[in-house]
């Protein structure tokens, strides 16, 4: 029940006014006495709360307001009935049905035209549903925090450098990894300062590549040293991948450092053995190419005996023939140099040499395997026919393995063919420019050729055909021709028998 007028029920039509407005309002208020006694509360006030008037004349011990906010308030009413400070605080206030809600309370004294407080006007504001998303907001916030230093932990945790930058590069989040690999300071780091822990020789390219990657948008990786804190370098294998928006505009960039220091020096250790077997297989050859050597070097070996024969007997004719004796030192000086070309061929070819890539005509390097093997390719019957392409473009290829491979093949197909009889024993090496801009080599001969189920299994490491091959030859070629760029493999012939072909790239493209 309300009460029909503060000040012992007055019927001055103004405060009848004021009654039927405060009525109407869609919140609690309440006036009280200058002394801070509760005198009147409007409908919603009374209906809110289930209270009358009397029993909240009694508020500060009926519970209306909760326990834990109830000493706070009588502490600020207190205060403000002895000074006349406004009233404002927030609290909650016990339903009707015993739920508490938060409410805004504010409260001013009404004074007379001297100065004097007449009365208290109060106004009860219902913020529950504002404290309600305020407490679920600040859930939300505290959930996001915990998730951050979860996540926070989980990246720094990872085996491997994350970092994060800005669409034009600059880095703006480097993970813990980083700082402990590099014992820089985060202001440090920051912005381009990562990069002076770059190898000098690796610092430019890995620039061009990262503004290249800026420029396209797209994702990509790139392999350089990095220093430590204890100034030695290790490789890493750096990714970067962007984050793009609907319009496919990079929002950020996120990047992972891999350490593969391990990776590369199996390489380097791969890459030795590969090069002991390359000379394993050499060595190997050279009791197929005795006959060859033999043949090769008897021939100028001989002639220049003739020639110094002849030459002494034009000397001692009377007269002496002198522009005879110049003209068979000149033939001497030819056979000297091509036994000198031979021995030099046999040197390079068995050498145990590191590889020393160059630019390489093909077809030349080709030729000289073919003068090397001419007389073994002579007492085995095989009519060779040369096909080389002109003009070719270079190859960039270590000029020892790319032969040693040609030699593999050649002998391959010679073998290939012992067992044909009185058949014709055919080979047929041929280059050409392929589609790539590189260059092709073939070897075709007219042996039995080679079944579908070995096409790849002849290139595996100790496989062999033969009764006395160690099965490294193969092997070891198509290694060299990868490790070149290239790549060799096998197929059937025309007309029968199998066809060997690798590619090399162009000169000016190093692999």
């Amino acid at each position: 029940m309300v009460e029909t007028a503060p000040s012992g029920g007055s019927t001055d039509p103004t405060i009848a006014n004021f009654r039927a407005l405060a009525d109407a309002m869609p919140a609690s208020v309440l006036l009280m006495t200058p002394d801070g006694q509760v005198e009147y509360a409007n409908q919603q006030a009374v209906a809110f709360r289930g209270a009358s008037l009397d029993e909240q004349r009694g508020w500060k011990t009926a519970q209306l307001i909760h326990p834990d906010e109830l000493p706070r308030a009588i502490a600020a009413w207190t205060h403000c009935v002895a000074t006349g400070d406004n009233f404002e605080m927030e609290y909650r206030v016990r339903r009707a049905d015993g739920v508490y809600r938060w409410f805004h309370v504010r409260g001013q004294p009404v004074r007379d035209a001297a100065g004097r407080i007449q009365r208290w006007c109060f106004l009860d504001v219902d913020i529950d549903d504002r404290k309600q998303g305020e407490a679920m907001l600040a859930q939300t916030l505290a959930e996001l925090a915990a998730s951050k230093q979860r996540l926070r932990a989980l990246i720094d945790t990872v085996p491997g450098f994350v970092w994060q930058a800005a669409p034009d590069g600059s880095v703006e989040f480097l993970n813990q990894r980083w700082f402990d690999y590099t014992g820089m300071q985060l202001e440090e780091a920051l912005g381009s300062g990562w990069t002076s822990r770059i190898h000098p020789a690796d610092t430019a390219p890995l620039g061009a590549y990262w503004h290249a990657l800026l420029a396209s948008g797209q994702p990509g990786s790139f392999e350089a040293r990095l220093r430590g804190a204890d100034d030695r370098y290790r490789w890493f294998l750096i990714r970067a991948v962007p984050l793009l928006d609907d319009d496919g505009q990079v929002l950020r960039w996120y990047g992972q450092n891999t350490d593969i220091e391990d990776r590369k020096q199996a390489e380097l250790s791969l890459a030795r053995v590969r090069s002991e077997l390359a000379h394993v297989a050499r060595v190997a050859s050279l009791g197929t190419l005795t006959a060859s050597i033999a043949h090769e070097v008897n021939q100028p070996l001989a002639g220049i005996i003739t020639n110094a024969n002849t030459c002494m007997r034009m000397l001692n004719a009377e007269p002496p023939n002198l522009d005879g004796a110049r003209e068979t030192v000149r033939r001497t000086l030819r056979d000297g140099n091509r036994a000198s070309d031979v021995v030099k061929r046999l040197r390079a070819l068995f050498a145990k040499t590191d590889a020393a890539a160059e630019p390489l005509d093909i077809n030349q390097a080709a030729r000289e395997v073919v003068a090397l093997l001419s007389a073994e390719l002579d007492r085995a019957g095989v009519a060779v026919q040369l096909a080389l392409a002109q003009p070719l473009p270079p190859v960039w290829a270590d000029r020892v393995q790319v032969q040693q491979v040609i030699l593999n093949l050649l002998l391959n197909a010679t073998e290939a063919m012992s067992g044909l009889g009185e058949r014709p024993k055919r080979l047929r090496l041929a280059t050409a420019a392929d589609a790539s801009g590189g260059v092709l080599l073939s070897v075709a001969d007219s042996g039995p050729g080679v079944e579908p189920q070995d096409a790849e299994r002849i290139f595996q490491a100790f496989h062999t055909t033969k009764h006395s091959g160690m099965g490294i030859g193969l092997s070891v070629s198509r290694s060299i021709i990868d490790s070149h760029g290239g790549a060799l493999w096998v197929q059937a012939a025309e007309g029968g028998g199998a066809m060997f072909s690798f590619t090399l790239p162009r000169g000016e493209t190093r692999p």
